[in-house]
């Protein structure tokens, strides 16, 4: 493999796995190389792109965090197939690769475009070792009365696929392309690496001859299977999104909302279709996230049972990315959940700094509004205890409330 911008060569390694037929491939991942990691990372990405893609994650990996990311069979530098592969095969084929990894739980799977069905069918056949699932710009299905992404549909056509997926890079370059601003040249040059002739880029075209579009379609039973499946997994979620992206709009991102109600949301409002190289913050929220987790599998004695654990603010948390009112005030004003969680995070860091500690008491005199619901969240989150003191009271009671907020 050539040297490329931001890959470290000593993560890159290949090995040869047999599939369910018996037939050996050899596959190409990147791996940090962890040894005796407390968790793994299992990076899966989509169409046309290949492992590069998460070299920063790599990068930026939790400590005592293993990351793994292969190139599907017929993608960037694994092995090139002599025939095409469905998402049932690429289901498996990545279960091939894990199982010969030895790979065992716990595991957060990382998955971006068409990689991110494709990860989500892993998870759903290794729920035992499931820890958490990261989706960035992706689809699971189709949501009601949608016919796909228009330009995904575009290539999908007969007549224009060969053209532009196989016969021409045309479909690997415009990928690279919806990044504003540009990438780099270097980068985009490093994407197309692995794609530099026709037969190198025949899986670029299968992939998108796979997208299940019509009811007919064979792997739209396992489409639909995946998006249905994924409705019970209990395990945390994040999803990460580019709102410009031409390929995955809002509405897959509502329609994943609606299939994993427990997902947090982190909108990075100037990413489009890549957001990985869009953002690359996103690899530090990641390893943020998957630090926050803990390494105990779903399921397992380390989790809270019930709501043993749970504070006050934990729901907030957990909708911090949630860009939908949380707070609708007279007149009709409203504060998302996103900023109400923001606000209460800083007051609570503003009422540390001023000298609040846990077990205090502190006095609130504000309006019924969204600061007074910040404010209890705020104090409440410091750790010390809300004394509310309702103008009602008159002089003689305010005194008395602000006597026994006194610490």
């Amino acid at each position: 493999m050539p040297a490329l911008p931001g890959l470290d060569p000593a993560w890159s390694r290949t090995l040869a796995v047999a599939d369910a037929a018996g037939a050996e491939h050899t596959w190409h991942v990147l791996d940090n190389g962890v040894q005796d990691p407390v968790g793994t990372l299992l990076c899966v990405h989509g169409n046309p792109t290949w492992s590069y893609l998460w070299r920063r994650l790599l990068a930026a990996a939790p400590p005592g965090w293993r990351v793994l990311a292969p190139d599907h069979l017929g993608m960037g530098f694994s092995d090139r197939l002599p025939e095409p592969r469905s998402l049932r095969q690429r289901v498996a084929d990545l279960g091939d690769l894990t199982a010969a990894l030895g790979l065992t739980g716990p595991v957060v799977t990382v998955g971006h475009d068409w990689g991110g069905v494709i990860s989500l069918g892993w998870a759903l056949e290794h729920r035992q070792d499931l820890r958490g699932v990261v989706l960035a710009n992706t689809a699971v299905a189709m949501p009601e009365g949608d016919l796909g992404p228009a330009l995904i549909r575009m290539a999908h056509a007969p007549g224009v696929r060969t053209a532009v997926t196989v016969g021409t890079p045309v479909f690997v370059k415009a990928t690279t392309a919806l990044s504003r601003p540009a990438l780099p040249g270097d980068v985009r040059r490093a994407f197309a690496a692995p794609y530099r002739s026709p037969e190198r880029r025949r899986a670029v075209g299968d992939f998108v001859a796979d997208i299940p579009f019509a009811p007919g379609h064979p792997s739209r039973p396992v489409q639909e299977a995946i998006a249905e499946g994924i409705r019970t997994l209990d395990v945390p979620a994040l999803l990460l999104w580019g709102p410009r992206d031409p390929v995955f709009g809002e509405r897959y991102l509502a329609d994943l909302r609606r299939r994993m109600p427990q997902a947090r949301l982190h909108r990075y409002e100037g990413a489009s279709h890549l957001l990985p190289e869009d953002a690359p913050q996103y690899a530090e929220a990641v390893a943020q996230w998957v630090t926050d987790l803990g390494t105990a599998p779903a399921g397992s004695a380390a989790r809270p049972a019930g709501d043993a654990g749970r504070r006050p603010w934990t729901a907030l948390d957990e909708r911090s990315g949630d860009d939908a009112p949380a707070v609708v005030e007279v007149g009709g004003a409203t504060v998302t959940w996103s900023a109400l969680a923001s606000r209460v995070r800083h007051l609570a860091a503003g009422l540390a700094v001023t000298g609040i500690r846990p077990g205090q008491r502190v006095a609130l005199l504000v309006e019924p509004s969204a600061d007074l619901t910040a404010a209890v969240y705020a104090v409440w989150r410091a750790g010390a205890v809300v004394v509310v003191a309702d103008k009602g009271l008159g002089f003689a009671g305010m005194r008395r409330a602000l006597r026994s907020a006194a610490p």
